[in-house]
């Protein structure tokens, strides 16, 4: 657990909830967001072996939308949008799942993603524009 933080802490320790806990399309992937709101965190929880593209159903991409993978030194990953309303496709065809820095969950790192705007900052009473 402890290396798994290491690798995926900011997704956990630096987050507050996003617009959607579970993804709508991919019941594997849970969303947390940074708590400026720069960033959406998508941790799946299941990677098959053979996989080649992760599809993403809750994220509205823009053009400035970067796709990383906490743990990984592979950088910036290509991805496209699933349809004109939104999702991702992103293509991890070139990570290798021997080289995951992870055995149970994996963290992607969205920038500039849509997501929901804070409204009121009393942890007592949290509101979200969705």
């Amino acid at each position: 657990m402890g290396s798994w933080l290491k690798v995926n802490g900011e997704a956990i320790y630096s987050s507050i909830p996003w617009k959607y806990q579970n993804d709508t399309t991919n019941k594997d992937v849970w969303y947390t967001s940074s708590k400026d709101k720069q960033f959406v965190y998508a941790s799946l929880l299941v990677w098959s072996k053979n996989t080649t593209e992760i599809t993403l159903g809750a994220p509205v991409s823009s053009s400035s939308t970067s796709v990383t993978l906490l743990g990984s030194d592979v950088g910036p990953l290509n991805w496209r949008p699933a349809s004109e309303s939104g999702g991702i496709i992103i293509d991890v065809s070139n990570i290798k799942t021997y080289s995951l820095a992870s055995d149970w969950a994996w963290v992607f790192k969205l920038e500039n993603v849509s997501g929901c705007e804070l409204l009121n900052q009393n942890q007592d009473d949290i509101i979200y524009d969705y």
